[in-house]
């Protein structure tokens, strides 16, 4: 897969190691950078809108000077969400180390629809059981982290779900993914 970015798209797929929103991982920051400004729909509020997507507040945290720092896409805080994050991407010595999607509001709520609509192997996606990701790979549990972390071929992959082990809580919801390099 290329690291060059050309689109950010709201529904693309989600690729365990390689990429989401379209968006591959080891993407240049001055590369994303020049392809975020194209989605700049009002430059006063800092606000974006992706293929597909809501508007979306940008927060900016550097780079500093060894080419570290993130992006925050968040819902603006006139929407009833209120600056709920959607979507950070981590950069680290100058390229893309890492994305990840947030589920916004409760599902069947109004702001739900507004959450990333990518989805991974399977059409597992925000929203869906985190229990389903077991037929593609297996989940090992961080208890410091709570989140899973995919293993096996499957790809470097995050997914939170509600802060406790699938024994506890055998239906919870993913309400986050992170595709990590």
């Amino acid at each position: 897969m290329s690291n060059d970015v050309n689109s950010i798209e709201w529904d693309a797929p989600i690729v365990p190691g390689l990429s989401m929103a379209a968006i591959p991982l080891h993407a240049a920051y001055d590369d994303l950078d020049a392809v975020i400004a194209a989605y700049l729909i009002d430059a006063d509020a800092r606000l974006y809108r992706f293929e597909g997507g809501p508007d979306l507040h940008l927060e900016r945290y550097g780079p500093d000077e060894h080419g570290n720092g993130g992006l925050l896409f968040s819902l603006p805080g006139g929407d009833r969400a209120g600056d709920m994050a959607a979507l950070s991407i981590t950069i680290g010595g100058g390229v893309v180390r890492a994305l990840k999607v947030y589920a916004l509001g409760m599902p069947c709520d109004v702001v739900a629809r507004k959450s990333y609509r990518g989805l991974a192997a399977g059409s597992i996606g925000l929203g869906s059981l985190v229990s389903d990701f077991l037929v593609f790979t297996e989940l090992h549990f961080d208890e410091a982290e709570e989140w899973f972390c995919s293993g096996g071929d499957y790809g470097v992959l995050e997914i939170s779900g509600w802060g406790v082990p699938l024994e506890d809580e055998p239906e919870q919801v993913v309400t986050a993914i992170c595709v990590v390099a």
